[in-house]
């Protein structure tokens, strides 16, 4: 039986399942390749995650092809023994970011995943600034920065500023 002859097999479901599991990638492929394309001043982006995906973003990083950072295992390894706090500020984390982006990896955009984590140290103020600057100053780095975010977490930008991501195209959410 030629495989064209067997599609009548397959349930309306399972079509539907891999037509959303395509086009929840596809938005985030675009934002990827907005990235990787040039043209932006600031090249930064939000990859928000439904929290049955989180821990699985080297997984989401491989499907995008791009570089994969666990944020909590970069930070422990440049964590000196006598350092008791981390005193996270906006500045602080930006510059980690800024770090992070110069560090030799093969790809030319980051995914950064448990970000929100030192972000959840942020008192309001600080946590606007740094979303104030990743958006609009964050700019002349070697490679793109996409944050992987758990959808519904109080450190997301506010849904004012969400749609200012969106509206650039470099806000996707993940629906697979």
């Amino acid at each position: 039986m030629r495989s064209s002859d067997a599609n009548w097999l397959l349930s309306e479901e399972l079509q539907s399942e891999a037509v959303a599991q395509t086009d929840g990638a596809a938005q985030a492929r675009s934002v990827v390749a907005l990235l990787n394309g040039g043209g932006l001043y600031t090249r930064t982006a939000l990859l928000v995650l439904p929290l049955g995906w989180l821990g699985r973003e080297g997984e989401i990083s491989a499907r995008l092809g791009i570089a994969h950072v666990h944020y909590q295992q970069w930070k422990l390894e440049r964590i000196s023994p006598d350092q008791s706090y981390l005193l996270y500020s906006a500045e602080r984390l930006i510059a980690e970011l800024d770090a992070l982006c110069g560090e030799p990896y093969p790809y030319g955009t980051l995914l950064v995943s448990v970000f929100d984590l030192p972000l959840a140290a942020l008192v309001p103020a600080e946590l606007r600034k740094f979303w104030n600057y990743l958006f609009g100053t964050f700019s002349k780095r070697p490679r793109g920065v996409m944050l992987a975010l758990p959808d519904g977490a109080p450190i997301l930008p506010t849904e004012t500023d969400l749609e200012g991501w969106q509206a650039a195209g470099r806000l996707a959410r993940w629906e697979i």
